[in-house]
C-alpha cells in the first residue's frame, strides 16, 4: 500500500521518477506521522507545569530512566527487522549491509547527541542520548540500502545533532509541548534524504 504513494499520479511520483529513494517509506510513515502528531500536540496545548508564567519551558523528567533505556534498546533492535525486512527477501547480501548501516547510524547518533548535549548544556543527558539512538534509525531508513557504512555514520551523527536543536526550537520558539516521537520523526528523516541527493 505504501508503494502506491510513489506510483500513483501525484507530486510524489515526480520525486520517484527523478531517482528519489525512499527505502521502507520513512517519508510516508515517519515524517507524515510526525507532522500529524505535532499538529495534534499544538492543538491540545501543553502539559500542566511545562511552561512557567513567563512562558519559559521547564523540564518534565522521565520517571524511570532504566525502563526507558530498555524501551530504546528494544526499538533499536526492532529497527533491524523494519529496515532489513523491507528488502522482502533474506536471500541476497543486501540485508547484512542494511542492518549494519542501521546499527552504525543509531550508534553514531546516540554518541553525537550525547556530545552535543554535553557541549550545549554542560552535562550529558540519558534521555536525550536515547532519543539520539532512536532518531537515527529513522534518519538512515530511507538510504540504508544504498549508502556506505561511513555515510551511515555521518547521517546518524547529523540526525543526532539536529534533534538536540529541534527540541529547543519546538519548546522555546513554537511552544509546542510534544513528546519526543513527533520531532524525532519529522526532523530525523532530513539527513538521510539530503545525503541521497549528494
Amino acid at each position: 500500500m505504501l508503494d502506491d504513494v510513489w506510483e500513483t499520479p501525484s507530486h510524489f511520483r515526480s520525486f520517484h521518477q527523478r531517482g528519489f529513494i525512499d527505502f521502507a517509506d520513512p517519508i510516508v510513515v515517519h515524517s507524515v506521522g510526525g507532522w500529524g502528531a505535532m499538529m495534534e500536540a499544538a492543538l491540545l496545548g501543553s502539559k500542566f507545569g511545562k511552561y512557567d508564567s513567563q512562558g519559559n519551558p521547564g523540564p518534565i523528567s522521565g520517571h524511570n530512566i532504566p525502563l526507558a533505556a530498555l524501551g530504546a534498546f528494544i526499538l533499536w533492535f526492532g529497527w533491524f527487522g523494519f529496515n532489513g525486512g523491507s528488502t522482502f527477501a533474506g536471500t541476497n547480501g543486501a540485508i547484512g549491509m542494511i542492518i549494519l548501516n542501521t546499527n552504525l547510524a543509531a550508534a553514531s547518533g546516540a554518541l553525537a547527541m550525547m556530545i552535543t548535549v554535553w557541549l550545549h548544556f554542560g552535562k550529558p543527558g540519558a534521555s536525550m542520548t536515547m532519543n539520539g539512538a532512536l532518531s537515527d534509525p529513522i534518519a538512515i531508513t530511507a538510504p540504508c540500502a544504498v549508502v556506505s557504512p561511513v555515510s551511515s555514520l555521518i547521517i546518524g551523527a547529523i540526525g543526532g545533532m539536529i534533534v538536540v536543536f529541534s527540541v529547543e526550537f519546538f519548546d522555546k520558539v513554537l511552544k509546542i509541548d510534544t513528546p519526543s516521537v513527533p520531532y524525532l520523526s519529522t526532523v530525523s528523516t532530513v539527513p538521510g534524504e539530503r545525503k541521497k541527493a549528494m
